[in-house]
């Protein structure tokens, strides 16, 4: 009965050489990243558009095969050129607009279509980060349109003098103009 209950034991048991460090425990699946970027239940009826960027510009998104202009912004042209004062070196006034809407997009976008006009859509798009019209004029990327909801975001990126606001850019005319009626307004 002995050599049965031994030989019952070596059957059953695991090996010597098996014996080792027991394997890690399962490490639970990781927690999905922030929640995408959806339209909110409240647009009064409205269009919206959400999901991952196909692609954008300066002034604009597509999203879901909609090409959308930014409403409430205006981003230089890419013919328009800008220069650094301390550089003399020329450039794109459209690449920071670019290069921040690139930062931003990267978690998708949800965009409210405020407006059809000339067969442009027209929306206010909302990133992980906020309101995207309001981060571009407040980098100093994008001008604010003229009454429109930025403008004190503007004025705030004009007084700091971020991004194209910067003392030693030199501005396409228009952006110039823009900048000393900013200026002035504040002095007054």
């Amino acid at each position: 009965m002995k050599t049965f209950a031994l030989s019952a034991f070596l059957l059953t048991a695991p090996p010597v050489w098996a014996a080792g460090p027991s394997p890690p425990a399962p490490t639970p699946a990781p927690a999905p990243a922030s929640t995408p970027l959806r339209c909110l239940d409240d647009n009064e009826g409205g269009a919206c558009v959400w999901g991952k960027v196909e692609g954008f510009d300066g002034g604009a998104v597509q999203v879901r095969g909609l090409h959308l202009a930014l409403a409430g912004v205006s981003v230089p042209a890419r013919r328009d050129l800008c220069a650094s004062r301390a550089s003399k070196e020329e450039f794109d006034c459209a690449r920071p607009a670019r290069r921040r809407m690139a930062e931003l997009l990267t978690k998708g976008v949800a965009c409210e279509i405020v407006d059809v006009a000339s067969g442009q859509l027209w929306g206010r798009c909302r990133v992980a980060e906020g309101d995207l019209g309001r981060l571009l004029v407040q980098a100093g990327a994008a001008r604010a349109a003229k009454d429109g909801p930025y403008e004190e975001a503007q004025k705030q990126a004009v007084l700091a003098k971020k991004g194209l606001w910067a003392a030693d850019m030199v501005l396409p005319r228009d952006w110039e103009a823009t900048r000393r009626r900013t200026e002035d307004k504040a002095e007054e």
